[in-house]
């Protein structure tokens, strides 16, 4: 009995010991694998570590450009929805398909009823969970519009009541700020507003950021996927001190988990963009994305969604039309089989080819989309579109165009 138990404690803490290591390193973006296991090949004797990269530049071996990496926003909010703010499977799938839907300025553009829908839950739940938004960084992440941002950003800072109630009314009716000076606590609230991000995202709106791309896919007379391998680390195993120590035992055994765990991330990842580039072929040759969920993504290879969330974080293909993310690849449904980035397109090339004379309004807009697509569009959502393309007005085109031409 005792060493049935003993073997049953053994084998937990070894998965323990795995998954422990396996999701950061999934998770990692390619140019950090260098360092991980540097840093473990300092502190485990059996671990031999040889920079892949190092050898390849040295060698004037070729590599793909190389770009100095920032984590993108959708990394940063992604690493964050779990317990305590999302405590159920339900509430972390929620906070996925919300983060989905946010903008690159960090707002919340998305239905919060085809939310509800594709999480078979209730609209209430899914708006009570992008409420908990308020308590993520970057502080405004997906608010609606800019009230609701500064709300959230005002929800994390530490106030007495009356200036907390103060700070909220002057955010509620910030364009005629101007009534409220008079206010013995008017300077502090406008202090405080002035600090706040506006869009909520504005530090990740950066464009000089270098990508090093985890995949090449080129599409020509046949279909090639090529793992970008000059970044990952050779790896080899030694066992000099013929171990009978049980602690030096763990440390080979972490040694040997270390390397499986890097072949296994190869393979997910590898099946993974063989899926997204099946998937999403008709955008490798030139059209465009089609609707596609991390939940039915993870169905087909067989991990749960929340690892897909992680499998994808970091990580770039770079393709004839570019270099894209991982997540990029993943767009919703606005009806069966088109997404919003098959409209959007549409959008920008109504505009593209408009009268300048007379520029196309937001409800011109969505007649020509009814018409296109024969579905139901309102208006709201057009225009949110429009704004993520960073397209001005039909007013405000017009007047660019009389001062262009």
């Amino acid at each position: 009995m005792s060493s049935t138990f003993n073997l049953h404690t053994t084998q937990k803490q070894g998965l323990q010991l795995s998954l422990r290591l396996w999701l950061p390193l999934l998770q990692a973006p390619l140019q950090d694998l260098e360092t991980i296991f540097k840093e473990h090949s300092f502190d485990n004797p059996f671990l031999e570590y040889k920079s892949s990269f190092e050898s390849n530049y040295s060698s004037g071996g070729f590599i793909e450009e190389i770009n100095l990496y920032k984590e993108s926003l959708y990394d940063v909010v992604s690493n964050q929805i779990e317990a305590p703010l999302f405590p159920t499977p339900t509430s972390q799938k929620v906070a996925h398909e919300i983060l989905m839907n946010i903008d690159s300025e960090g707002y919340f553009e998305g239905d919060i009823e085809n939310i509800a829908n594709n999480c078979n839950t209730t609209k209430e739940f899914v708006e009570s969970i992008r409420q908990r938004f308020a308590y993520l960084d970057p502080a405004g992440i997906g608010a609606v519009d800019l009230t609701e941002s500064f709300m959230f950003q005002l929800s994390q800072i530490p106030l007495d009541e009356e200036l907390n109630l103060f700070t909220q009314k002057v955010i509620q009716n910030i364009k005629n700020i101007d009534k409220y000076h008079k206010h013995h606590r008017f300077d502090e609230a406008t202090e405080l507003i002035q600090r706040f991000k506006s869009p909520p995202a504005v530090d990740y709106q950066e464009e000089n950021s270098y990508i090093v791309p985890d995949f090449f896919v080129d599409i020509s007379n046949d279909i090639t996927v090529t793992m970008n391998n000059s970044y990952y680390p050779d790896i080899t195993i030694t066992d000099p001190f013929k171990s009978k120590n049980e602690e030096l035992k763990e440390k080979l055994k972490e040694a040997r988990d270390l390397v499986n765990l890097l072949e296994l991330r190869k393979s997910t990842l590898y099946k993974l963009v063989l899926l997204i580039v099946e998937r999403q072929m008709s955008f490798f040759i030139g059209s465009e994305l089609k609707p596609m969920t991390m939940a039915q993504v993870a169905d087909d290879i067989g991990f749960e969604e929340s690892t897909i969330s992680r499998a994808v974080s970091n990580k770039y293909i770079k393709c004839d039309r570019g270099i894209f993310s991982l997540k990029s690849f993943f767009t919703n449904a606005v009806s069966k089989n088109l997404s919003s980035s098959e409209i959007k397109n549409y959008i920008q090339n109504l505009i593209e080819n408009e009268n300048h004379d007379e520029p196309l309004t937001d409800q011109d807009l969505v007649d020509n989309v009814m018409k296109r697509y024969n579905m139901k569009m309102v208006r709201r959502t057009i225009t949110k579109y429009r704004k993520l393309l960073d397209i001005p007005s039909s007013k405000e085109r017009k007047k660019i165009y009389k001062v262009r031409d």
